[in-house]
């Protein structure tokens, strides 16, 4: 998403809700963690949920990566005005590259809806394997794909009714490419995750794959 105007609508007001829902997943999967290192977002955006986490877990860093300058400028001044610069930072990267990051490993990874953007789903879960420390939290939430184009219309009209017409288009588009739950499951499988990842349904359209790596 290399678009400005596209960049600042998903720092608006309108995806409050898919953005607090991550932070209540995180806290509903990992109810007993409490970071105080670093956590690495891999498709950080604007950077609207690092600046949630950041708020809760106050002594614990953020390295947020994005491909795209625009999501990340977007970050930037949101961090910027928090006063957050210290515990909030920025890289631009594109899997599978890679990454040039402060550290090689993290005890926390997440992603949300970053999935579905790439052209090989193995990219992201391969990944972990290379930016996970052993025993590392993962939270991975991304859409699942409806059975029709009706019905991801559907979603978009009942999820989204008000949203800007930019932000319906995104979301609709963004069903369609997105996966089935059985594609997660063999998915997970062929990255030998299955064993280390439990998978739920978030909501009607968005799965949550969880847990800690060995």
């Amino acid at each position: 998403m290399n678009d400005s105007e596209q960049a600042a609508a998903y720092s608006g007001r309108d995806l409050d809700n898919a953005y607090w829902l991550f932070v209540q997943l995180f806290q509903k999967y990992f109810p007993d963690l409490v970071p105080n290192d670093a956590i690495l977002d891999l498709g950080c955006g604007p950077a609207a949920i690092p600046l949630r986490l950041a708020r809760l877990f106050r002594t614990c860093q953020i390295h947020c990566v994005d491909g795209s300058a625009c999501m990340l400028a977007q970050g930037k001044q949101a961090v910027q005005r928090e006063g957050m610069e210290k515990q909030i930072l920025f890289f631009q990267g594109t899997l599978p590259d890679k990454l040039e990051l402060p550290r090689n490993r993290y005890p926390v990874v997440i992603s949300n809806s970053f999935l579905h953007h790439l052209e090989d789903p193995m990219i992201l879960w391969n990944a972990l394997h290379e930016y996970c420390l052993p025993q590392a939290a993962i939270l991975i939430v991304d859409l699942l794909r409806p059975t029709s184009k009706e019905k991801a219309q559907l979603l978009v009209d009942q999820y989204m009714p008000g949203g800007p017409p930019l932000l319906r288009h995104d979301m609709l588009l963004s069903l369609h490419a997105a996966f089935t739950l059985d594609e997660v499951k063999a998915q997970l499988q062929q990255a030998n995750l299955a064993e280390n990842l439990s998978l739920a349904m978030a909501t009607p359209f968005q799965f949550a794959a969880y847990g800690y790596l060995e």
